[in-house]
């Protein structure tokens, strides 16, 4: 089943950290109101709940308010018995509790422990709370880029397969176990957020130069002359409130080629231009699922070496994820 969704933002020249991590803004002309809640909001505003179920391959969310939630792919959950992340974004209705299929992210650790982040300032440890806590938090950050394309890569074939978006959970902790030794990271547990807890400053530099541009719902990104991904939104609010988020992820790996000595000269708007035309081809001819979870329905993209999804809500493309992948 195909159908076809109306969605032309228009690319923009980049923002340029390091002479290598380049951000092609993406913005609309004009938007309609934003009538959800990101996971971010919800729970600063005490709107959901996330409980510890004791289940490695979900996570319980409870909506308390009137307005649905958005809990977007590679949104790391801190807290609980072990870190997770999301496999595919989701629209949550209000008042009901969803069980949201995850992965892991910290492979050695079974207990409760005190959540090491705080949401906001960006990056700043968390202070200690008086006794570790079985509850979920949002991090700062999502999964860093690497992680996430290999992550939905394996999802997207399950999904296809067995209408569940379920990813390969080997191939995730061996990810995480590779970003850690290349950024030279002890982790007892394994935990993908030590690399952030260890190099927030350096990411935290990087993202300086980046900066939502008016009406910007989303950016392509590019590390040196390689194309990775890109993310957008329907709404320039909900960029603004995960662009940092987002954009961390990409850092991370960033900073990862940068430290190898892998540099080259950033990736121009042409470039950018081919890849956007392939994710809006890959759209036109996505299979559509309808979302095993909340509201909407994916259109999964797998054309001519352009991976990715869109989670499409009333018409609208609430987000939009997808990366290019080398030709067989």
């Amino acid at each position: 089943m195909t159908r076809t969704v109306e969605w032309l933002p228009q690319l923009h020249e980049p923002q340029v950290a390091a002479d290598f991590l380049a951000v092609f803004p993406l913005t609309v002309a004009e938007s309609n109101g934003r009538g959800y809640l990101t996971f971010s909001e919800a729970i600063q505003q005490g709107l959901v709940s996330v409980p510890e179920t004791g289940q490695v391959s979900e996570i319980v969310v409870v909506v308390k308010g009137e307005k649905p939630v958005l809990i977007v792919e590679g949104e790391v959950i801190v807290g609980g018995w072990q870190n997770r992340t999301v496999n595919i974004s989701l629209l949550l209705q209000p008042g009901k509790e969803h069980r949201i299929p995850v992965s892991c992210v910290e492979r050695g650790r079974w207990h409760p422990r005190r959540s090491p982040f705080r949401p906001e300032p960006f990056f700043e440890p968390a202070p200690a709370k008086s006794a570790p806590s079985s509850a979920f938090e949002p991090a700062p950050f999502v999964a860093h880029a690497q992680l996430r394309l290999q992550k939905t890569a394996s999802t997207l074939r399950t999904y296809r397969t067995w209408a569940r978006p379920v990813a390969d959970q080997q191939e995730v902790w061996a990810e995480v176990e590779r970003k850690l030794l290349c950024a030279s990271v002890e982790s007892p547990t394994s935990d993908a957020t030590a690399f952030y807890e260890h190099h927030h400053a350096s990411v935290g530099e990087l993202l300086q130069a980046f900066e939502p541009i008016p009406n910007q719902v989303g950016a392509i990104v590019a590390l040196g002359h390689r194309l990775v991904g890109m993310d957008a939104f329907d709404h320039p609010e909900t960029w603004q409130v995960l662009h940092r988020k987002i954009l961390a992820g990409y850092a991370a790996d960033a900073l990862e080629l940068l430290w190898l000595g892998k540099r080259s000269t950033p990736a121009t708007l042409t470039d950018a231009e081919a890849f956007y035309r392939s994710v809006r081809e890959a759209l036109e001819e996505a299979i559509v699922q309808p979302s095993p979870v909340g509201l909407g329905e994916h259109h999964l993209l797998d054309k001519d070496g352009t991976k990715g999804f869109a989670l499409v809500h009333d018409g609208a493309i609430r987000h939009l994820f997808a990366f290019p992948t080398p030709h067989k």
